[in-house]
Protein backbone atom coordinates (compact mmCIF):
# COMPACT_ATOMS: atom_id res chain seq x y z
CA UNK A 1 0.00 0.00 0.00
CA UNK A 2 1.29 3.47 -1.04
CA UNK A 3 0.24 6.69 1.07
CA UNK A 4 0.78 9.80 2.31
CA UNK A 5 0.81 11.97 5.08
CA UNK A 6 -2.43 13.11 5.84
CA UNK A 7 -1.49 15.67 8.10
CA UNK A 8 -0.54 19.06 6.93
CA UNK A 9 2.45 19.34 4.48
CA UNK A 10 4.31 22.20 5.47
CA UNK A 11 7.02 23.26 3.09
CA UNK A 12 6.35 20.42 1.18
CA UNK A 13 4.47 20.66 -2.49
CA UNK A 14 1.16 18.84 -1.94
CA UNK A 15 2.15 15.60 -3.93
CA UNK A 16 2.45 12.21 -2.75
CA UNK A 17 5.02 9.25 -3.28
CA UNK A 18 6.71 10.06 -6.71
CA UNK A 19 6.32 6.16 -7.85
CA UNK A 20 2.18 6.55 -7.40
CA UNK A 21 0.00 9.03 -9.69
CA UNK A 22 -3.57 10.38 -8.61
CA UNK A 23 -6.40 8.81 -8.92
CA UNK A 24 -9.21 10.44 -10.56
CA UNK A 25 -10.06 12.02 -14.32
CA UNK A 26 -7.72 13.43 -16.73
CA UNK A 27 -8.10 15.24 -19.94
CA UNK A 28 -5.99 14.37 -22.31
CA UNK A 29 -7.28 17.04 -24.76
CA UNK A 30 -9.59 17.98 -27.97
CA UNK A 31 -11.47 14.30 -28.56
CA UNK A 32 -10.80 14.82 -32.53
CA UNK A 33 -7.04 14.94 -32.41
CA UNK A 34 -7.15 11.12 -31.81
CA UNK A 35 -9.87 9.84 -34.27
CA UNK A 36 -7.45 10.23 -37.61
CA UNK A 37 -7.46 6.62 -37.87
CA UNK A 38 -4.09 5.62 -36.37
CA UNK A 39 -3.26 4.78 -32.55
CA UNK A 40 -1.57 8.02 -30.22
CA UNK A 41 0.82 7.07 -28.31
CA UNK A 42 1.30 9.82 -25.60
CA UNK A 43 3.98 9.63 -22.46
CA UNK A 44 1.78 10.14 -19.10
CA UNK A 45 1.34 8.66 -15.91
CA UNK A 46 5.60 7.56 -16.26
CA UNK A 47 4.40 4.99 -18.72
CA UNK A 48 2.79 4.76 -22.63
CA UNK A 49 -0.73 5.88 -23.09
CA UNK A 50 -2.49 4.44 -26.28
CA UNK A 51 -5.36 6.12 -27.64
CA UNK A 52 -7.30 4.89 -30.88
CA UNK A 53 -10.91 4.74 -31.58
CA UNK A 54 -12.19 1.23 -31.76
CA UNK A 55 -14.72 -0.69 -34.42
CA UNK A 56 -17.37 1.17 -33.12
CA UNK A 57 -15.35 4.69 -33.43
CA UNK A 58 -15.40 4.62 -29.32
CA UNK A 59 -12.24 6.52 -28.30
CA UNK A 60 -10.24 3.37 -26.31
CA UNK A 61 -7.31 3.94 -24.15
CA UNK A 62 -4.68 1.78 -22.43
CA UNK A 63 -1.50 1.85 -20.58
CA UNK A 64 0.98 -0.25 -21.87
CA UNK A 65 3.15 -1.19 -18.48
CA UNK A 66 5.28 -3.86 -19.37
CA UNK A 67 3.72 -6.89 -19.36
CA UNK A 68 -0.05 -5.89 -17.64
CA UNK A 69 -1.27 -3.32 -19.47
CA UNK A 70 -4.22 -1.79 -18.29
CA UNK A 71 -7.54 -0.91 -20.35
CA UNK A 72 -9.25 2.93 -18.42
CA UNK A 73 -12.40 3.79 -18.63
CA UNK A 74 -12.78 6.65 -21.05
CA UNK A 75 -14.89 9.79 -21.17
CA UNK A 76 -15.83 11.70 -24.37
CA UNK A 77 -18.28 14.28 -23.74
CA UNK A 78 -18.30 18.08 -24.78
CA UNK A 79 -15.58 17.90 -27.69
CA UNK A 80 -13.07 16.44 -25.03
CA UNK A 81 -11.37 13.11 -24.30
CA UNK A 82 -11.21 12.10 -20.59
CA UNK A 83 -9.64 9.48 -19.07
CA UNK A 84 -10.61 7.87 -15.35
CA UNK A 85 -6.58 6.65 -13.74
CA UNK A 86 -6.60 4.66 -10.81
CA UNK A 87 -3.36 2.57 -9.32
CA UNK A 88 -6.01 -0.04 -7.48
CA UNK A 89 -7.83 -0.38 -11.05
CA UNK A 90 -10.68 0.30 -9.88
CA UNK A 91 -13.48 2.03 -11.87
CA UNK A 92 -14.77 5.75 -11.73
CA UNK A 93 -16.96 6.16 -8.94
CA UNK A 94 -20.99 7.55 -9.30
CA UNK A 95 -19.91 10.56 -6.87
CA UNK A 96 -17.43 11.74 -8.97
CA UNK A 97 -18.69 13.40 -12.34
CA UNK A 98 -16.99 15.56 -15.24
CA UNK A 99 -20.24 18.13 -15.29
CA UNK A 100 -21.51 18.27 -19.22
CA UNK A 101 -21.05 21.84 -20.60
CA UNK A 102 -22.70 22.07 -23.82
CA UNK A 103 -26.08 21.04 -24.92
CA UNK A 104 -25.25 19.05 -27.53
CA UNK A 105 -27.48 21.07 -30.16
CA UNK A 106 -24.85 20.95 -33.19
CA UNK A 107 -23.95 17.86 -35.23
CA UNK A 108 -21.17 16.33 -33.36
CA UNK A 109 -20.72 16.51 -29.44
CA UNK A 110 -18.29 19.15 -29.65
CA UNK A 111 -20.64 21.75 -31.68
CA UNK A 112 -23.15 23.75 -30.22
CA UNK A 113 -25.81 26.90 -30.99
CA UNK A 114 -25.49 28.52 -27.55
CA UNK A 115 -21.79 27.99 -27.32
CA UNK A 116 -18.61 28.84 -29.64
CA UNK A 117 -16.02 25.88 -30.44
CA UNK A 118 -13.12 25.87 -27.78
CA UNK A 119 -10.46 27.85 -28.00
CA UNK A 120 -7.20 25.06 -26.84
CA UNK A 121 -4.12 25.41 -25.85
CA UNK A 122 -1.42 23.31 -24.42
CA UNK A 123 1.96 23.93 -23.20
CA UNK A 124 4.30 21.07 -21.07
CA UNK A 125 5.66 22.07 -17.89
CA UNK A 126 8.78 20.97 -15.82
CA UNK A 127 6.95 20.90 -12.45
CA UNK A 128 4.68 18.83 -10.17
CA UNK A 129 1.21 18.19 -10.58
CA UNK A 130 0.55 19.70 -7.00
CA UNK A 131 2.66 23.24 -8.13
CA UNK A 132 0.00 23.78 -10.02
CA UNK A 133 -2.59 23.34 -8.47
CA UNK A 134 -1.87 26.23 -5.86
CA UNK A 135 -2.99 28.28 -8.17
CA UNK A 136 -6.38 27.80 -6.89
CA UNK A 137 -5.32 29.42 -3.21
CA UNK A 138 -2.59 32.20 -4.70
CA UNK A 139 -4.85 35.13 -3.93
CA UNK A 140 -6.29 33.49 -0.30
CA UNK A 141 -2.82 32.76 0.83
CA UNK A 142 -0.95 35.86 -0.15
CA UNK A 143 0.05 38.53 2.23
CA UNK A 144 -0.51 41.03 -0.10
CA UNK A 145 -3.97 40.49 -0.72
CA UNK A 146 -5.36 43.33 1.05
CA UNK A 147 -2.89 45.77 -1.55
CA UNK A 148 -5.30 44.26 -5.01
CA UNK A 149 -8.69 45.21 -5.80
CA UNK A 150 -10.21 42.25 -5.16
CA UNK A 151 -14.03 42.57 -4.02
CA UNK A 152 -14.16 39.09 -3.49
CA UNK A 153 -12.46 35.54 -2.80
CA UNK A 154 -13.65 32.02 -1.19
CA UNK A 155 -11.95 28.47 -1.40
CA UNK A 156 -14.43 25.54 0.20
CA UNK A 157 -12.83 22.14 -0.01
CA UNK A 158 -15.41 19.63 0.87
CA UNK A 159 -15.57 15.77 -0.68
CA UNK A 160 -13.76 15.54 -4.21
CA UNK A 161 -14.25 19.05 -5.01
CA UNK A 162 -11.87 22.66 -4.56
CA UNK A 163 -13.73 25.66 -5.31
CA UNK A 164 -12.78 29.06 -5.70
CA UNK A 165 -14.92 32.24 -5.98
CA UNK A 166 -13.50 35.26 -7.27
CA UNK A 167 -14.83 38.58 -7.70
CA UNK A 168 -13.08 41.30 -8.61
CA UNK A 169 -10.88 43.70 -11.98
CA UNK A 170 -9.12 40.91 -13.65
CA UNK A 171 -5.64 41.31 -13.16
CA UNK A 172 -3.96 42.54 -16.36
CA UNK A 173 -1.96 39.19 -17.18
CA UNK A 174 -5.45 37.67 -18.21
CA UNK A 175 -6.24 40.81 -20.50
CA UNK A 176 -5.23 40.18 -24.16
CA UNK A 177 -1.59 41.01 -24.50
CA UNK A 178 -2.06 42.23 -28.62
CA UNK A 179 -6.05 43.17 -28.64
CA UNK A 180 -8.17 43.59 -32.04
CA UNK A 181 -8.62 47.89 -32.26
CA UNK A 182 -11.16 49.43 -30.25
CA UNK A 183 -11.75 46.13 -28.84
CA UNK A 184 -13.13 45.93 -25.48
CA UNK A 185 -11.57 45.07 -22.15
CA UNK A 186 -12.57 43.13 -19.63
CA UNK A 187 -13.55 45.48 -16.04
CA UNK A 188 -14.73 43.32 -14.27
CA UNK A 189 -14.79 39.09 -13.54
CA UNK A 190 -17.35 36.89 -11.54
CA UNK A 191 -16.05 33.50 -11.51
CA UNK A 192 -17.14 30.09 -9.63
CA UNK A 193 -13.88 27.65 -10.68
CA UNK A 194 -14.17 24.02 -9.02
CA UNK A 195 -11.72 21.09 -9.61
CA UNK A 196 -13.62 17.94 -10.18
CA UNK A 197 -10.93 15.55 -8.37
CA UNK A 198 -7.27 16.48 -9.06
CA UNK A 199 -6.55 17.44 -12.52
CA UNK A 200 -9.75 19.23 -13.98
CA UNK A 201 -11.36 22.38 -13.08
CA UNK A 202 -13.78 24.12 -14.53
CA UNK A 203 -14.68 28.03 -14.21
CA UNK A 204 -18.06 29.48 -15.28
CA UNK A 205 -17.02 33.25 -15.84
CA UNK A 206 -19.57 36.39 -16.06
CA UNK A 207 -17.52 39.31 -17.77
CA UNK A 208 -18.58 42.93 -17.62
CA UNK A 209 -16.69 44.61 -20.63
CA UNK A 210 -17.49 48.40 -21.82
CA UNK A 211 -20.12 47.77 -23.94
CA UNK A 212 -21.55 44.06 -23.07
CA UNK A 213 -21.44 41.25 -20.81
CA UNK A 214 -19.91 37.95 -21.93
CA UNK A 215 -20.23 34.96 -20.47
CA UNK A 216 -17.28 32.21 -20.47
CA UNK A 217 -16.68 28.84 -19.76
CA UNK A 218 -12.59 28.09 -18.64
CA UNK A 219 -11.53 24.36 -18.74
CA UNK A 220 -8.41 23.90 -17.07
CA UNK A 221 -6.49 20.62 -17.07
CA UNK A 222 -3.38 18.85 -16.31
CA UNK A 223 -2.21 15.12 -16.69
CA UNK A 224 1.49 13.98 -15.57
CA UNK A 225 4.00 13.06 -18.02
CA UNK A 226 5.73 11.65 -15.33
CA UNK A 227 7.27 12.77 -11.80
CA UNK A 228 8.24 16.21 -12.54
CA UNK A 229 7.20 16.93 -15.97
CA UNK A 230 3.34 17.62 -17.04
CA UNK A 231 0.95 18.42 -19.95
CA UNK A 232 -1.02 21.82 -18.78
CA UNK A 233 -4.01 22.70 -21.32
CA UNK A 234 -6.80 24.90 -21.33
CA UNK A 235 -9.99 25.53 -23.19
CA UNK A 236 -11.87 28.60 -23.31
CA UNK A 237 -15.53 28.86 -25.01
CA UNK A 238 -17.58 31.81 -24.96
CA UNK A 239 -21.72 32.41 -25.33
CA UNK A 240 -22.53 33.40 -28.68
CA UNK A 241 -24.63 35.44 -30.47
CA UNK A 242 -27.24 34.23 -33.29
CA UNK A 243 -25.32 34.67 -35.74
CA UNK A 244 -22.16 34.53 -33.53
CA UNK A 245 -19.97 37.85 -33.48
CA UNK A 246 -16.26 36.96 -34.95
CA UNK A 247 -14.52 38.83 -32.15
CA UNK A 248 -16.31 36.49 -29.55
CA UNK A 249 -13.83 33.65 -31.10
CA UNK A 250 -10.98 35.66 -31.04
CA UNK A 251 -11.40 36.96 -27.71
CA UNK A 252 -11.71 33.58 -26.75
CA UNK A 253 -8.66 32.59 -28.47
CA UNK A 254 -6.93 35.26 -27.11
CA UNK A 255 -8.32 34.46 -23.40
CA UNK A 256 -7.20 30.73 -23.11
CA UNK A 257 -3.69 32.02 -24.89
CA UNK A 258 -3.43 34.66 -21.62
CA UNK A 259 -4.97 32.17 -19.05
CA UNK A 260 -1.87 29.80 -20.24
CA UNK A 261 0.32 31.89 -19.83
CA UNK A 262 -0.52 33.02 -16.29
CA UNK A 263 -1.18 29.82 -15.03
CA UNK A 264 2.39 28.64 -16.41
CA UNK A 265 3.82 31.99 -15.12
CA UNK A 266 3.10 31.65 -12.10
CA UNK A 267 4.00 28.14 -11.20
CA UNK A 268 7.57 29.61 -12.97
CA UNK A 269 7.79 32.08 -10.50
CA UNK A 270 6.82 29.84 -7.35
CA UNK A 271 9.97 27.29 -8.44
CA UNK A 272 12.31 30.24 -9.39
CA UNK A 273 10.86 31.21 -5.65
CA UNK A 274 11.88 28.43 -4.12
CA UNK A 275 15.37 27.90 -5.74
CA UNK A 276 16.28 31.35 -4.17
CA UNK A 277 15.46 31.04 -1.09
CA UNK A 278 15.77 27.30 -0.99
CA UNK A 279 12.69 26.01 0.57
CA UNK A 280 8.93 26.85 0.85
CA UNK A 281 7.80 29.70 3.10
CA UNK A 282 6.10 27.67 6.16
CA UNK A 283 2.06 27.31 6.31
CA UNK A 284 -0.17 27.09 9.19
CA UNK A 285 -2.05 24.31 9.57
CA UNK A 286 -4.97 26.21 9.18
CA UNK A 287 -4.14 27.64 5.79
CA UNK A 288 -5.68 27.74 2.59
CA UNK A 289 -2.05 26.34 1.35
CA UNK A 290 -2.35 24.10 4.13
CA UNK A 291 -5.53 22.62 3.69
CA UNK A 292 -5.03 22.42 -0.27
CA UNK A 293 -2.42 19.86 0.51
CA UNK A 294 -4.87 18.01 2.89
CA UNK A 295 -7.46 17.61 0.34
CA UNK A 296 -5.31 17.02 -2.27
CA UNK A 297 -3.74 14.27 -0.56
CA UNK A 298 -6.87 12.29 -0.64
CA UNK A 299 -6.05 10.93 -4.50
CA UNK A 300 -2.70 9.66 -3.55
CA UNK A 301 -3.90 7.07 -1.14
CA UNK A 302 -6.16 3.86 -1.15
CA UNK A 303 -9.74 4.58 -1.34
CA UNK A 304 -10.40 2.82 1.39
CA UNK A 305 -7.55 4.63 3.32
CA UNK A 306 -8.86 8.49 2.25
CA UNK A 307 -9.15 10.11 6.00
CA UNK A 308 -11.70 12.41 7.30
CA UNK A 309 -9.31 15.40 7.74
CA UNK A 310 -8.95 15.02 3.64
CA UNK A 311 -12.10 15.22 2.83
CA UNK A 312 -13.94 17.56 5.84
CA UNK A 313 -15.41 21.23 4.98
CA UNK A 314 -12.89 23.72 4.83
CA UNK A 315 -13.15 27.26 4.14
CA UNK A 316 -11.28 30.02 3.81
CA UNK A 317 -12.55 33.95 3.26
CA UNK A 318 -10.32 37.10 2.45
CA UNK A 319 -11.34 40.29 3.89
CA UNK A 320 -11.69 42.65 1.09
CA UNK A 321 -12.89 45.68 3.01
CA UNK A 322 -9.90 47.95 2.13
CA UNK A 323 -9.51 46.70 -1.89
CA UNK A 324 -13.47 47.06 -2.04
CA UNK A 325 -13.15 50.79 -0.86
CA UNK A 326 -10.60 51.42 -3.21
CA UNK A 327 -12.13 50.04 -6.06
CA UNK A 328 -15.13 51.61 -5.84
CA UNK A 329 -13.74 55.23 -4.96
CA UNK A 330 -11.59 54.08 -8.53
CA UNK A 331 -14.53 53.61 -10.14
CA UNK A 332 -16.94 56.39 -9.20
CA UNK A 333 -13.73 59.04 -10.26
CA UNK A 334 -13.26 56.68 -13.82
CA UNK A 335 -17.10 57.28 -14.65
CA UNK A 336 -17.13 60.83 -13.67
CA UNK A 337 -13.97 61.56 -16.16
CA UNK A 338 -15.44 59.75 -18.42
CA UNK A 339 -18.74 61.92 -18.10
CA UNK A 340 -16.96 65.02 -17.91
CA UNK A 341 -14.57 64.93 -21.08
CA UNK A 342 -15.33 61.46 -22.69
CA UNK A 343 -11.69 59.66 -21.14
CA UNK A 344 -11.23 57.12 -18.90
CA UNK A 345 -7.81 56.62 -16.82
CA UNK A 346 -5.63 53.96 -17.32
Amino acid sequence: MVRVDPQPLGDQSPHADPARYARGWHCLGLSHRFRDGGVHRLAAFGVTLQVQADGQDQLTARLEAGHSPQDLSCLEQDGLFYVWHDPQGNPPPQDLTIPRLRSGTGAEDDEDLEWSAWAWKETTLAASTGQVMEHVVHLADSPHVTESEQLYFKNVFEGQLATQYFEGPLHHSYQLQDPAPNAATIQLADSVASYYGPAVMIAQLDYVMQDRNLDAIVLTAHYPIDERHLVLMTGVMVRTEQPPAPELKTAAAGHATQILRSITGAVRAQLDDAAATGCRAARGASSPVAALHRWYSQFFVDEQDVSPQMTERFEYEVDTTMPMDLWTRSSARNLILRRVNGKQLA
